[in-house]
């Protein structure tokens, strides 16, 4: 055995610290360490972790064996009656450091017997599942911020002097925790924040140069300005980022950006999503609630899908925006919003006025400045850039630690698509061929050409030419057919046309098509 009981050296603190200082990356410095002291005791492990009571497991930052470190951040889950010993220990060690000697009977040793032989290649012939360890508490201002454990394979290796070996090493290696933990803190709020700027500005607006020149030309014009604008376009064309666009661009760009669905909200619920409602207004009001006009006072208001908007609604809507003012539900205050209006619809609203679904006057107070989002398939030199943004983007959200790349002839097959779902619908595409492509090129056989529905094939001069609504509503089919009438959930229609799936059942609802499979 070596060293089975060390000699504390002069030099002992100083090769240590030279070691774990000598590195940025703590596993390597780990390793380093872990290179040294074998020579000097038992030693076939270090690890360094922190208690979380919270979770009770082990969060372990990092660790060295064989023949190299590991910085590895995860948590280890520990049992009641581990925990327990934990939970005296540490309290003892707030008021003394004192090295925690376990033999191989203990419940951490047995557990972490576990943890070990899923990575460490031992010969268990000759060492046997017998193993001991050393703990110390990590203490920076005599605050615990981790512990440092020193583990051997075999039943008791460890005794008093290792004890004050590893008191001695104590201080650099707290240092060198306290450095690498906050560097883990930062990296993970870097990423929360990324993420949350991501969702609040939307997807970049692909094409602005290319074949949206001409929507970026006409944002650049009536940006600066409170008129409102309707954005007018087939569903997937991306209106939900040119909305975001005109606001960022606006003298509105410092105050709120209000999103509201009018097609994926209940009839009954309406007036209390646009202008909020009083406590005990209705049953389940338990508090007062301020609606979307209210929160988007001195910002933009964004009304997707305005079609939707049931005609009671209509009205509403059309005196705030005449007035300014508005009640809550429930209440006799009048209130005041500065919201500028951004509308959006898919359906021909001109076409519903003549049904008398949708009403002139409002239309006519929206339609100050009208912008068509062209369809995808008649900008296809923007699909290359598009494509890899969405491969950035999706590899990003999924953490993967590569960038996929698209198999050869794959780009073609996309240009030669038609897109009846547009953007979104490549989206979809990307992502999904992204998910089963397990770091192979990403290839898109699935849903392109062979899935392209029967709605979007030529007409010939003889056959009847389907309205917006009838072709949607044949989309609308095909898809669900493909999706097995599956609304909602993985596989589910909504998804695939990158719909609520409340946005899709209302849909269906006011298209007369069924929510069970049709014959």
């Amino acid at each position: 055995m070596i060293n089975a009981n060390p000699d504390l050296s002069p030099d002992l603190f100083r090769e240590v610290t030279l070691r774990i200082c000598g590195s940025l990356n703590i596993d390597e410095a780990v390793y380093d360490v872990f290179t040294y002291l074998k020579k000097q005791l038992p030693l076939d492990a270090i690890l360094i972790s922190v208690y979380e009571a919270g979770v009770k497991a082990a969060r372990v930052i990092a660790m060295a064996y064989g023949d190299r470190g590991f910085l590895v951040d995860e948590y280890v889950p520990l049992s009641e009656s581990a925990w327990k010993s934990i939970g005296k220990w540490e309290e003892e060690s707030k008021i003394e450091t004192i090295p925690w000697i376990r033999d191989h009977t203990h419940p951490i040793n047995i557990e972490m017997v576990r943890l070990l032989q899923k990575g460490i290649l031992v010969d268990r012939a000759i060492r046997g599942d017998e193993f001991c360890s050393i703990t110390c508490a990590l203490k920076i201002k005599k605050t615990i911020i981790g512990n440092l454990t020193l583990c051997a394979w075999g039943a008791e290796h460890y005794n008093t002097s290792h004890a004050e070996l590893i008191k001695e090493i104590n201080e650099p290696f707290a240092i060198a925790l306290s450095n690498t933990l906050r560097y883990l803190d930062m990296e993970r709020d870097k990423k929360a924040l990324l993420k949350e700027v991501r969702q609040k500005a939307g997807d970049v607006m692909i094409g602005a140069d290319a074949g949206l020149v001409e929507v970026r030309r006409l944002i650049e014009h009536v940006s600066p300005t409170d008129s409102p604008v309707i954005l007018l376009g087939e569903t997937g064309t991306g209106k939900e980022v040119v909305a975001a666009e005109l606001h960022r661009l606006s003298r509105r760009s410092q105050g709120p950006f209000i999103r509201l669905n009018c097609g994926g909200i209940p009839e009954s619920l309406i007036d209390s999503e646009l202008f909020g409602h009083e406590k005990g207004a209705f049953t389940g009001a338990f508090e007062r609630s301020a609606g979307r006009f209210e929160r988007a006072d001195g910002g933009t208001l964004f009304l997707d899908e305005i079609g939707e908007l049931p005609q009671a609604a209509q009205v509403k809507l059309l005196r705030v925006l005449q007035s300014g003012e508005f009640e809550r539900v429930g209440g006799g205050r009048l209130l005041k919003a500065n919201v500028r209006i951004i509308a959006a619809t898919h359906r021909n609203l001109q076409s519903m006025i003549h049904h008398g679904s949708f009403r002139s006057d409002l239309w006519y107070r929206l339609n100050v400045f009208p912008i068509k989002i062209p369809p995808l398939r008649e900008r296809k030199q923007d699909i290359p850039a598009m494509i890899h943004h969405f491969i950035r983007t999706k590899s990003f959200e999924m953490n993967l630690p590569y960038r996929p790349e698209l198999a050869p002839g794959e780009l073609e097959t996309l240009m030669s698509y038609d897109w009846p779902g547009n953007v979104r619908e490549l989206q979809n595409l990307v992502e999904r061929a992204i998910i089963l492509s397990k770091g192979k090129p990403l290839k898109f056989g699935i849903g392109t050409r062979e899935s392209a529905p029967e709605c979007h094939s030529s007409a010939s001069d003889n056959e009847k030419i389907m309205t917006c609504d009838e072709a949607t509503a044949a989309h609308i089919r095909f898809v669900l057919k493909k999706c097995g009438w599956k609304i909602s959930g993985q596989g589910g229609a909504a998804g695939t046309l990158g719909m609520n799936p409340s946005s899709l059942r209302s849909r269906m609802k006011k298209m007369g098509i069924g929510f069970r499979r049709e014959i």
